[in-house]
């Protein structure tokens, strides 16, 4: 008998146990308009027809898709990943030292355990058995309540609850740190005046996030407190990346709203719990209740997660499962070299390789570079390139470069204050940051529980570059052995840390944070249009190039995607959430508004 599938079943299954009076969500609405052909539908039922689905690019978000269609035993999955290894941008390393090991994180190293934002990969989680390893963060510790930025010159706490304090005291010291801290008092004015600000021309149809909170608040809380911000998220020019894209609530609801900016930012939390964006409740809706319930429990509390043994573990995990499914096949060390359809009313995808060979698929799902997928596009060979999709590819071209940088020291004591670290902004002067440093993590906080070396140390992660090696060439970039020296300088500036590490290593990972720049969101709904028209859904897209830079966006998509692909789905493409009326609408948590199917 064949094996009962446990993650492809219909929507309406899945929620059949759900709470009285919820009805299931029904499937998302296809959005045709004016630009967009109707759709021919090559749909099968997934428990009778088997789906032959390639994955290209084997990071965490090609890793998760095919282990969600690997679920599907009426599903075939061929992953394709150029690089000798798996894991993408997941790499950990564990290191002897006198008195057990440390772990060394050059990729993403704590996901944010917020329940909505990271269901799907608590969800992963549990389904490979890492639940026991996972080392979760609460949101009572100095690592998750003591944030800073250093500026101008002195490391500063962000306003927020202080560990272990009560009502009264949190008032006292958050009120001592304004009246002493000369940029904090600018800021608070700025925060303060905002309802006086008029909203900007509706006509406008996006801007830099920089321009925004300039134009909100003031050149304190832009150039201070948000550039300090998205140098840790983005590494990149707040006024480069788009508003529109990155603060869409606050762009395109709370700015315009009648009630004011400020008053729409405090209901914020309590309006998450009623309404969710589009993708966020796609991927809830695919959660059996049961699992929904043991994550929300889990959840609670927590600040960030991470696993025991890094988040390589990860990577680890997904690849042994993949390894050991019948219906699934691995192939590193594969270039791809073209991606086509077979003919204009033909089902089938053909993926070619670097050496000649070539293989048919239903589907192809590529979660690797859009320059990467352009290129692979254009080599098929068509008399009719589909230049309508590769160039707006070719515009969505923009990553930056960071260096990485772990340091382990044998004295436990470095730190000045406990935290999770600091961030550095971009008006901080150029002799007080000549290394381009975007910000150091205190691993040793944020991170506790991974190194078992007794006695601990201090672990400390710097990282530089970014958005500030834009016009650098790759000759200009620092070696392993310059960035070390360059992490050293900005401890001793900036923290007085004059010791020499026990242990120190650095990776540049190239071209590793895609950059949202302004008019992301057109150019992915029109995307979205062009592959929908070319390919008819039998072409789809998921990963940091399109849906987000985080891990948990990254799983999140696969999860989408993958479920697509099983239900048959054949419209879809990935970029669903950037249609007009799905990414301005906030969706009910158990219900999504769709169309009558004509």
């Amino acid at each position: 008998m064949r094996p009962r599938c446990l993650h492809c079943r219909t929507i309406d299954e899945l929620w059949a146990h759900a709470r009285p009076g919820i009805r299931p969500l029904p499937r998302p609405r296809r959005l045709i308009t004016s630009r967009t052909a109707p759709v021919r539908r090559f749909t099968s039922d997934p428990s009778i027809h088997q789906k032959n689905v390639a994955v290209i690019g084997a990071g965490v978000t090609g890793l998760s898709t095919a282990f969600r269609l690997s679920q599907d035993q009426d599903a075939r999955v061929t992953l394709y990943e150029k690089a000798p290894k798996l894991g993408g941008w997941l790499q950990s390393e564990i290191i002897d030292v006198d008195g057990g090991e440390v772990l060394f994180e050059y990729g993403p190293r704590t996901l944010r355990a917020g329940l909505e934002g990271s269901m799907s990969t608590l969800e992963l989680l549990f389904d490979l058995g890492l639940k026991d390893d996972i080392i979760s963060t609460k949101t009572d510790s100095p690592a998750a309540r003591n944030r800073y930025i250093y500026y101008p010159d002195h490391l500063v706490r962000l306003p927020g609850p202080y560990p272990g304090a009560g009502v009264l005291g949190n008032v006292i010291m958050n009120v001592m740190q304004l009246i002493s801290e000369p940029v904090l008092r600018r800021l608070a004015m700025e925060v303060i005046l905002e309802p006086r600000r008029p909203v900007r021309d509706p006509a406008i149809s996006d801007e830099s996030i920089g321009d925004f909170i300039k134009r909100r608040f003031g050149p304190n809380a832009a150039d201070v407190v948000g550039s300090a911000f998205f140098h840790g998220i983005y590494a990149g020019d707040l006024y480069r990346l788009s508003a529109r894209s990155i603060l869409r609530v606050a762009w395109d609801e709370f700015e315009l709203s009648e009630r004011g900016f400020a008053t729409e930012l405090m209901d914020q939390a309590n309006q998450l719990k009623l309404s969710m964006p589009y993708d966020i409740a796609m991927a809830r809706r695919l959660v059996e209740k049961e699992k929904y319930n043991e994550i929300r429990r889990f959840a609670k509390g927590n600040n960030v997660f991470t696993l025991r043994r890094g988040m390589g573990q990860l990577s680890t995990a997904l690849e042994s499962s993949l390894r050991g499914a019948s219906n699934v096949e691995i192939k590193t060390g594969a270039e791809i070299k073209s991606i086509s359809r077979r003919g204009e009313d033909s089902a089938s995808m053909t993926v070619g390789l670097d050496d000649g060979t070539a293989s048919d698929y239903d589907y192809v799902i590529s979660t690797t570079t859009s320059a990467a997928l352009s290129q692979q596009l254009l080599a098929s060979g068509t008399n009719q390139p589909p230049t309508s999709v590769t160039d707006l590819l070719d515009e969505n071209d923009y990553a930056v470069t960071v260096m990485v940088v772990n340091l382990y020291y044998k004295n436990p004591n470095l730190i000045p204050t406990r935290g999770f670290g600091y961030l550095i902004p971009r008006s901080v002067p150029f002799d007080l940051n000549p290394e381009r440093a975007l910000g150091v993590i205190f691993a040793s906080d944020s991170s506790a529980g991974q190194d078992t070396a007794d006695p601990p140390g201090t672990k400390l992660t710097v990282m530089l570059g970014g958005h500030w090696w834009d016009d650098w060439l790759l000759s200009d970039l620092p070696n392993e052995e310059s960035a070390i020296a360059m992490a050293k300088s900005v401890l001793a500036r900036h923290l007085g840390i004059a010791d020499e590490p026990v242990v120190a290593k650095a990776r540049l990972q190239r071209d590793a944070i895609p950059q949202p720049t302004i008019g992301q969101v057109m150019r992915m709904e029109q995307l979205h249009d062009a592959l929908e028209r070319r390919f008819e859904g039998r072409l789809k897209v998921a990963g940091a190039w399109y849906t987000g830079v985080g891990v948990n966006d990254a799983i999140r998509a696969g999860r989408i995607v993958a479920a697509a692909t099983l239900e048959g789905r054949d419209g879809t493409t990935g970029l669903e959430r950037y249609t007009s009326e799905n990414f301005k609408g906030r969706f009910p948590a158990l219900k999504v508004q769709e169309e009558e199917e004509e």
